[in-house]
């Protein structure tokens, strides 16, 4: 167990392991970890480490610390941006045309309107197995989700629920999570219902459409609580829609953040019919050489 350290300490942990402190004073690198936390820091200054060891590489300064991490901050929040405008339009889309097949009642309710199709895979299968139950988690998540919104407090939840209606799917799908909303689309049995949002998005096909909605929710989540994007490596495949390849600016390998920010630019382009959007936040990705490698090659 680790014990607790004060700040004077904890400047001088940095200090120890090489960083440079240069022309920051001692007050101003304390108040910096005062403010945004040793750990948080921590995993901006491991990318400055030599390899294999818990030394800073020679001429690692302070100021470069700060500046790589207000940069990142400034992604996050161009981040929250595009998804402020990518997240109400998927949702407002997809609303209007599985309303239009659902109507205004609580169809989304009904275990039939999601995967799997049949029966339970004989145990000889065991991938086909594995794929129904994973299936089954996922529409038993969606559904408890779905489930949970009578107790919710949103005016415009209440308003049915008081006069004894249904919430409609157009109200309900409006206040679950981005993650519940990307399950939900998964779980889909029919998904030619999204055909016309995939179109209206110019995007190729529904599977892309999953994908990048999958894509946009891990992005936002890490944006939306303060996580590092900078040299970051995703865990899952970034698939790039021909909307995004216009806007991409180099080689774009699957698991980094730059294909995601990449897939997150070109959709507010097309939402918005300009590339404002994209030139913004890539501009800023491409401000510091720096900068670059760690979105475009992450190392952790």
């Amino acid at each position: 167990m680790k014990d607790w350290i004060d700040l004077t300490a904890q400047v001088q942990k940095h200090v120890d392991r090489g960083l440079d402190l240069g022309g920051v004073t001692t007050r101003k690198f304390a108040m910096f970890l005062y403010s945004s936390n040793y750990y948080r820091v921590s995993g901006y200054a491991r990318c400055f480490y030599q390899t294999n060891a818990e030394k800073y590489i020679p001429g690692a300064t302070a100021a470069q610390l700060i500046d790589v991490y207000d940069l990142d901050r400034s992604v996050r929040n161009l981040v929250l941006d595009g998804v402020g405008v990518v997240e109400p339009t998927l949702r407002s889309r997809v609303a209007f045309h599985v309303a239009k097949v659902l109507g205004g009642g609580d169809g989304y309710l009904d275990e039939t309107l999601y995967l799997p199709t049949g029966p339970k895979p004989p145990i000889s299968d065991a991938k086909a197995q594995k794929r129904w139950q994973a299936e089954v988690t996922n529409r038993d998540k969606v559904l408890a989700s779905f489930r949970e919104i009578q107790d919710r407090d949103e005016i415009f939840i209440r308003h049915h629920i008081n006069r004894g209606e249904p919430v409609p799917f157009w109200a309900a799908i409006e206040v679950v999570s981005i993650g519940t909303f990307s399950r939900f689309l998964r779980a889909l049995r029919d998904k030619t219902v999204l055909e016309p949002v995939t179109k209206s998005l110019q995007l190729e096909d529904e599977s892309k459409l999953l994908q990048a909605v999958q894509n946009i929710a891990f992005l936002r989540n890490i944006a939306a609580h303060h996580g590092r994007l900078w040299n970051r490596r995703f865990d899952g495949h970034v698939t790039l829609p021909a909307i995004a390849l216009q806007a991409k600016r180099r080689y774009l390998s699957p698991k980094t953040p730059a294909a995601a920010l990449t897939l997150l630019a070109g959709l507010v382009d097309q939402i918005e019919g300009s590339t404002g959007y994209s030139n913004t936040l890539l501009d800023l990705v491409h401000s510091e050489p720096a900068f670059i490698d760690g979105f475009y090659r992450p190392i952790l």
